[in-house]
């Protein structure tokens, strides 16, 4: 039985899974997924000890800290588009990935094309930008879901620029506006500026979503956009798709799970 390891070092958390090859199958034998607090090293260290490194066969690393790592480096959008066709096949797929600072969208179209997408030097909409607003609120960001959660009219918000945001939010908190409305318009703000990268039309319809902040996404039972006018719950830790349901007004479709 041979042994391999993928890592993807992202700014925030890191990835590691393990797969194993019995004769030509080849399948996941266990993942770990930790926060590093910038200091990535040490915490590989730990898991891949833990994971008797020394009879591993071979490995690789993607990320944005991939380069701190002695090993071969795969660029994410190959990286991305691999590991959603060992796990879930060849079917076209959109492929949203938000982590802490930065997100993008790959497009798995049929016959193998592939469209990548990524946002711009802009904060707004990344994990660590969500995670520095809802700590105003002394809360962590799965907290903050869990508080949105069920929220019918979230409070209006900006969903571009992030001085703007705060602005709105650090008012309405003044004038005595409830956490839980102020939370969900923030998650709903956010999402509106991933939506941008999506293209409603071209898009294929089944939705996976990735990256750091996918934990805090998990645990989001209310509705967020995805697909401008469109409502859609976020993916749960397990990645499975979101399949379009109803038209909706704007871009005719409309995302559930």
């Amino acid at each position: 039985m041979a042994r391999f390891i993928g890592i993807d070092m992202g700014a925030e958390t890191l990835k590691v899974v393990e797969l194993v090859r019995e004769g030509a199958i080849m399948k996941v034998a266990r993942r770990a997924l930790a926060e590093h607090h910038k200091e990535p090293g040490p915490r590989l260290v730990e898991i891949l000890r833990e994971w008797d490194w020394d009879g591993v066969a071979g490995a690789a690393v993607t990320g944005r800290l991939g380069r701190q790592v002695q090993l071969s480096r795969i660029p994410l959008k190959q990286a991305l588009a691999a590991a959603h066709r060992f796990l879930h096949g060849d079917e076209p797929a959109t492929l949203v990935s938000i982590g802490s600072h930065g997100f993008s969208v790959l497009e798995l179209r049929g016959e193998g094309q592939e469209v990548f997408r990524e946002n711009s030097r802009c904060a707004q909409g990344t994990g660590n930008f969500l995670r520095q607003l809802v700590e105003r609120f002394d809360l962590g960001v799965e907290e903050a879901a869990l508080l949105a959660a069920g929220v019918a009219q979230p409070a209006p918000l900006s969903g571009r620029c992030p001085v703007i945001l705060k602005t709105d939010m650090t008012h309405l908190a003044n004038k005595g506006e409830g956490k839980d409305r102020i939370l969900a318009g923030l998650i709903d703000a956010i999402c509106e500026n991933v939506e941008v990268l999506v293209k409603p039309r071209l898009s294929p319809p089944r939705v996976f979503l990735s990256g750091g902040s996918r934990r805090s996404g998990a645990r989001w039972p209310r509705p967020t956009t995805l697909g401008r006018g469109c409502r859609r719950s976020p993916s749960s830790s397990s990645g499975r798709s979101r399949r379009p349901s109803r038209s909706c007004p704007r871009s005719r479709r409309r995302w559930r799970a």
